[in-house]
């Protein structure tokens, strides 16, 4: 089938991630020798560049075709790591994290559009949930490569890695073209009419990016209050990061097939930030314990917030995408995919310094919005809320 294919595809592109992800900025800090500010701030400009051409370039995919676009974006992010192997100065770095971040992003809501397309709207979201198993099985693999090449440490290995992703591109373009993608006939809407002017498309996406914090967290934000506000040891960080990664790929799909009408997805929203919360409070109390104390309190952290990134899935993908527009695939996985970048931007930048400065407070203060976004996005499948439905969207 034209998904198993797909499924592929994410699987490949997943691994790659996973080896790429845990290298590219300890390579450039270190071996490059880049200040580790210069490469957040490029980060977040990457990020902030996917988010806003999010939308047009999911318009540019619903015309051109997803099969062909999607081919674009792998040959993108295969030039884009070609120049990570020789690049040596600020600038060089930055084009090419640019256009990686912008084509990941792409690749990703391509997928995802591709996948949704072959499927009724009632089994998007569990389509959606091998998606995401697959992801994290990869991204799990991908990781221990990424250990391994950092325990050595030598630079060879690590341009290994990145010419290696480049090869992994390359595949996934070559299966991307034997895709065979139906195209649908555009429905006559007003003229002019965005994915951006759907009221419940962009609440949803909104609040989720809020939820999607969970990425941040396990990437950033726990590393480095393990390693300046705790004694837990440092290996820690790599276990939670795996504990996540097997709890995500044995739960996903399970929780995902009991996500099928609005009322569960506003159940699981709540859910989610409740976990959420949780494992923001359990955090806040680790500076507070010895060695022993604190690791157990990671691993319980992690464990309750990969319940939260499990229940968070779901919820947005039913209320966000599930009456998505035939003909409009590519657009809304994209701006979707928006959250995704909101989340990576706010938390190195907002989140890190709230919580370097106030410490446990600041913990409090991140379960407190996580709360309030997990409260609106379960309002968005109530009654009240049901008549924003995809497709009402407001001439431009």
């Amino acid at each position: 089938m034209t998904s198993n294919r797909v499924y592929r595809v994410q699987a490949v592109s997943s691994v790659a991630d996973g080896a790429l992800l845990t290298t590219v900025v300890l390579y450039f800090s270190q071996v490059v020798g880049l200040a580790e500010n210069a490469i957040g701030v490029v980060l977040a400009v990457a990020a902030s560049v996917a988010l806003a051409l999010a939308a047009p370039l999911g318009r540019l995919a619903d015309t051109v075709g997803l099969r062909r676009m999607a081919v674009v974006y792998s040959l993108a992010l295969a030039a884009a790591l070609a120049v990570y192997t020789f690049a040596h100065s600020l600038w060089t770095y930055a084009a090419a994290a640019i256009v990686f971040t912008v084509a990941r992003a792409g690749v990703a809501a391509t997928i995802q559009a591709v996948v949704a397309a072959q499927h009724t709207p009632a089994d998007r979201v569990m389509a959606r949930a091998r998606l995401q198993s697959l992801l994290n099985a990869g991204f799990g693999i991908g990781s221990v490569v990424g250990a391994v090449v950092l325990a050595v440490n030598k630079p060879a290995l690590f341009v290994l890695v990145f010419a290696g992703a480049a090869a992994a591109a390359l595949t996934c373009a070559r299966m991307f073209r034997k895709v065979p993608v139906e195209r649908v006939a555009p429905a006559r809407r007003p003229l002019r009419s965005s994915a951006l002017h759907d009221r419940r498309l962009v609440t949803v996406t909104a609040l989720t990016s809020v939820l999607l914090l969970t990425t941040p967290i396990l990437s950033v934000l726990l590393p480095l209050w393990l390693l300046t506000r705790s004694s837990a040891p440092g290996w820690v960080a790599a276990v939670a990061f795996g504990l996540n990664t097997l709890l995500v790929f044995a739960l996903q799909s399970p929780w995902s097939a009991r996500v099928r009408t609005d009322a569960s997805a506003s159940r699981s929203a709540l859910l989610a930030g409740a976990a959420i919360g949780v494992a923001c409070v359990v955090f806040a109390l680790m500076p507070y314990g010895g060695p022993v104390t604190a690791t157990v309190l990671a691993l319980v952290g992690v464990a309750v917030l990969t319940v939260g990134e499990v229940a968070t899935g779901p919820a947005a993908w039913h209320l966000a995408l599930r009456d998505t527009p035939a003909d409009r695939q590519g657009e809304y996985q994209s701006v979707f995919g928006m959250c995704f970048s909101v989340a990576r931007i706010t938390g190195p930048l907002l989140a890190l310094p709230l919580i370097t400065a106030l410490g446990s407070a600041g913990w409090l203060v991140v379960a407190a919005a996580v709360l309030a976004a997990a409260g609106g996005l379960a309002l968005v499948g109530t009654p009240i809320t049901r008549r924003s439905r995809v497709g009402e969207l407001t001439p431009a």
